[in-house]
């Protein structure tokens, strides 16, 4: 009897097959990552030399990849400057509005993607603040950690005092899921980073904070929250640490928030 062909897995569920396309672009992250992290083993003189003949095609190939990817810089590097900072400025455009912070009948798959998205620009930004620019930042985590929010915060009554009040502890408890998420991928020599990625997530949380007090809603309010977030958090870092090493963290870093926000928005 012929064995049976093993086939391809197909994912059991609509918001597994929504994540593939996240997973595709964090693999090609990591790809490209690595690419650049690739040392030059040959020098323009060993192609050159008189022993450039007995170099195996593997070689060569290293070689013409570094030299291609030295041309190819430059340009990679403006193309960066003006199209991602606009590609990311439009992800930035639903961070405020894109979290748990504040009731809502019904969240769609369009909040999903913008939560997603907008989260994603946000880290970036202030992995640059926070001098943590090695860092790789994935997407599939954070869909992830969506869908576990969803399911979290869909058990808990919604009933409230007034509709239009923000939950500090719903912020508080997605930036700490968030941070133990795996949504940074930092080098294994880095032994700062655990602390480092703390300080990204409690002032993402800040910043969302600070964008739902206020009545101002643009691209450059939350350029302005992440970037004041970033700095206030950095002179809180003592207290970070203990919050995320300590008890209830989640409580902890919520009565943070209450605490910094309000004067932050006010001024």
């Amino acid at each position: 009897m012929m064995p049976k062909r093993q086939r391809f897995p197909i994912p059991p569920t609509a918001d597994d097959i929504a994540a593939a396309p996240l997973v595709v672009k964090d693999a090609l992250r990591g790809i490209r990552r690595k690419l650049r992290n690739i040392s030059p083993e040959i020098t323009e003189s060993g192609l050159s030399g008189q022993n450039s003949s007995l170099l195996s095609p593997l070689a060569i190939a290293t070689a013409l990849f570094n030299e291609t990817r030295k041309i190819t810089s430059f340009g990679e590097d403006i193309a960066r400057d003006i199209l991602f900072r606009h590609r990311d400025e439009a992800r930035l455009a639903a961070f405020g509005a894109a979290g748990f912070g504040r009731p809502r009948q019904k969240l769609s798959e369009g909040h999903r993607h913008n939560f997603v998205a907008s989260r994603y620009a946000a880290l970036k930004i202030l992995a640059r603040q926070l001098g943590a620019d090695d860092q790789l930042i994935l997407e599939q985590p954070i869909d992830t950690t969506y869908l576990r929010l969803l399911a979290r915060f869909s058990d808990v009554s919604s009933a409230s005092p007034s509709q239009n009040e923000l939950n500090f502890d719903k912020i508080a408890i997605s930036a700490i899921e968030l941070e133990k998420s795996g949504a940074i991928q930092h080098p294994k020599s880095d032994h700062q980073t655990p602390h480092r990625a703390q300080l990204i997530f409690a002032a993402l949380g800040l910043a969302e904070t600070i964008l739902n007090l206020s009545t101002i809603h643009t691209v450059e309010s939350t350029l302005a929250a992440l970037n004041l977030a970033a700095d206030v958090i950095v002179l809180r870092k003592p207290s970070i640490a203990a919050i995320f090493d300590g008890f209830d963290p989640e409580a902890q870093l919520s009565a943070e928030f209450r605490l910094l926000a309000p004067p932050l928005t006010e001024a």
